[in-house]
């Protein structure tokens, strides 16, 4: 089977061959299964539920087999640009020429050797184009008429929320922690998706002491995201038809790393560090009346570790106040401590207006907020430790030079919520959550 004109599959012997070396890469039966699958669909979007059937045939496996496979492929391909392997978004992949259209929807059959026509440009002007021009003073009207309408800015939000990152899907695997089963959702953003990852239970592998601090539970659950930077867990020890923990336990960590965790000396570190709390969040600075209004006040901790002794705590609080079902206000507050700064926390804030909405992925629904920040606030403590510049230089380059973010919540219950937050990256949080009514 060819491929391209230097690159062609032995399917008897599972090989992916370079004619022009002579070099050779040995497929698994999975990557050859969905290697032909995408061949003969080539140009097309084939969905990932139509690859994992192909490549697992009558095996139930997580999707991040179908992640991690299509890694590897990649890897393998990446020395020949004549061919793509392209990750659709919230569609599965598409295997095709380097000139390739990347909509999702095209189903266009263009083999490896064939090229799109050149375009011809006309130099004759019809009369049918000289009466187009008498179309410009109405098409004026009608952009003044969505931009006073408010319609254009809508738009715009739109257009912008579509280039945020977004969740593409949501991977569930049960993991083993200590005694008990924990239900783990992986969550995978579009971003994300091409990243070399490793499993849930791999995420958990390395902490000690786990049955002494979480005791036997009738079923645990977790959220866990990863990126190129840092991973993050968000994990309820007791959920029973919503988390029933006073204080869910959020963990970060850099990204393919795997430092040793004691979880009885991060309960006592943590019974130290929270009987101070800096947070503080003025909800009177929103302009206009708040009668009748709903607000959602959510409160967690957040502790980033690593191979030392010295973990960072970021005490969050955040509020937000729903003016309808998908349009209110936010404020998002922040305050980092660690070891050295034990009595003056580096604290960072924003607030705006959000606009919500809903998708679906994997069955579950996400709520994607996108806040359009009209006020920051941030001060750094006198000493930044090793671990503190960590999230020092994170805020400074990817949260206080945005003009817009969005948060992502991915569960809510009556007593907690799961979100991801702009912390180390975005970082899975459950908090605790109560609702008042203004």
């Amino acid at each position: 089977m060819q491929l391209s004109q230097n690159l062609q599959i032995d399917e008897a012997r599972r090989e992916l061959i370079d004619a022009r070396d002579g070099s050779v890469h040995p497929l698994s039966f999975a990557e050859l299964a969905i290697l032909k699958e995408l061949h003969l669909h080539w140009g097309e979007v084939v969905d990932k539920d139509r690859l994992t059937d192909v490549g697992w045939p009558g095996r139930v496996v997580a999707q991040s087999s179908l992640t991690q496979c299509i890694s590897t492929l990649r890897r393998k391909l990446q020395s020949h640009k004549e061919v793509e392997l392209k990750t659709i978004p919230r569609h599965g992949y598409c295997l095709c020429s380097s000139e390739c259209q990347r909509n999702p929807e095209t189903h266009s059959h263009i083999g490896p050797e064939q090229k799109p026509p050149p375009y011809s440009l006309s130099r004759s002007v019809s009369w049918t184009q000289l009466g187009a021009w008498a179309l410009v003073p109405a098409l004026l009207m009608v952009l003044v008429f969505l931009h006073s309408s408010g319609l254009f800015a809508r738009a715009k939000q739109r257009l912008q929320l579509l280039d945020a990152p977004q969740v593409a899907e949501v991977v569930v695997e049960p993991i083993q922690v200590g005694q008990n089963t924990n239900l783990a959702y992986q969550v995978v953003f579009d971003v994300d998706q091409d990243m070399e990852s490793v499993t849930p239970q791999q995420f958990v592998a390395n902490w000690r002491h786990v049955d002494q601090v979480m005791p036997r539970a009738n079923q645990q659950r977790s959220f866990i995201k990863q990126s190129a930077d840092f991973d993050s867990i968000a994990l309820c020890m007791n959920y029973q038809d919503g988390c029933k923990d006073r204080i869910p336990l959020n963990l970060v960590k850099r990204h393919q790393t795997q430092p040793q965790l004691d979880l009885s000396w991060l309960q006592q570190t943590k019974l130290r560090m929270e009987q101070v709390t800096y947070n503080k969040i003025l909800l009177d600075r929103f302009e206009g009346p708040s009668d009748g209004l709903t607000e959602e006040v959510y409160r967690a901790d957040v502790y980033y570790y690593g191979d030392s002794d010295n973990v960072v705590r970021s005490d969050m609080r955040f509020s937000l106040v729903f003016e309808s079902d998908n349009r209110g206000k936010v404020i998002v507050a922040a305050c980092f401590t660690d070891a050295v700064n034990w009595d003056t926390s580096m604290r960072y804030e924003f607030s705006g207006s959000f606009n919500a909405y809903d998708s679906q992925v994997d069955g579950r629904l996400v709520r994607r907020f996108q806040v359009d920040v009209d006020s920051q606030q941030f001060n750094r403590p006198g000493v930044l430790t090793e671990e503190m510049a960590v999230i020092y230089r994170e805020l400074q380059k990817a949260v206080l030079s945005q003009k817009q973010l969005v948060l992502h919540q991915l569960q809510q219950d009556e007593g907690s919520g799961v979100w991801s937050l702009p912390l180390w990256g975005d970082t899975m949080v459950w908090a605790t959550r109560a609702e008042l009514k203004l």
